[in-house]
């Protein structure tokens, strides 16, 4: 937590005048995190785009990783073969999108960490309780909708792995959410590299 905090008061000290610079009056989700668009500083720092979208993607590929996991242990119940498909399915999932989840994560923490410095602690905490409880509902959603009162059914089990086998679940497949998730990533990948710098 206190590394959240020292790379929020970096953040801060180094581009907070040119962040509230990019203020286009939008406040995200209610937070109190304005709209800022990506860029590069003259300082050589870079701060990665904040807006609902983002949020929202965040959401979602967190939320993916939370429903590959449970999807995997739910269907690997049924038997060794079961178990074997469905962690496959699961690392397959992970090694194609995992670094979407990470960007992911990342960005949710910088955001926490902004609004720690920016509103206090318990402001961060909520943003980030709030993420991963929208993330959690979202994932336990579908996962209600593919395994009705959590029956565990062969059938429906080989439908859906067959799907995280095949890419169809990859979040780079989703028409609202794969773009954006994919330049969160490259910017988030931006971010941790000016960090180093």
């Amino acid at each position: 937590m206190q590394r959240g905090i020292l790379l929020a008061i970096a953040l801060l000290a180094a581009h907070g005048a040119a962040m509230g610079a990019d203020v286009t009056g939008n406040d995200v989700a209610g937070t109190g995190v304005a709209v800022v668009e990506s860029r590069y500083t003259s300082e050589g720092g870079f701060i990665p785009a904040v807006n609902e979208r983002r949020d929202a993607a965040a959401v979602f590929a967190i939320a993916g990783a939370i429903r590959v996991n449970a999807m995997a242990d739910h269907c690997s119940a049924l038997g060794p073969l079961e178990a074997v498909k469905a962690n496959e399915a699961r690392n397959r999932w992970m090694r194609h999108n995992g670094a979407m989840v990470r960007a992911a994560n990342g960005y949710v923490h910088m955001q926490r960490a902004i609004l720690q410095v920016k509103q206090g602690e318990a402001a961060g905490a909520k943003y980030r309780d709030t993420v991963m409880a929208d993330a959690k509902t979202g994932a336990v959603a579908t996962l209600r909708g593919w395994f009705p009162n959590e029956v565990r059914d062969a059938a429906t089990c080989d439908k859906v792995v067959g799907e995280y086998l095949a890419g169809a679940r990859d979040i780079d497949a989703d028409a609202t959410f794969g773009t954006t998730l994919g330049s969160l990533a490259g910017d988030m990948q931006a971010f941790s590299e000016a960090k180093r710098q």
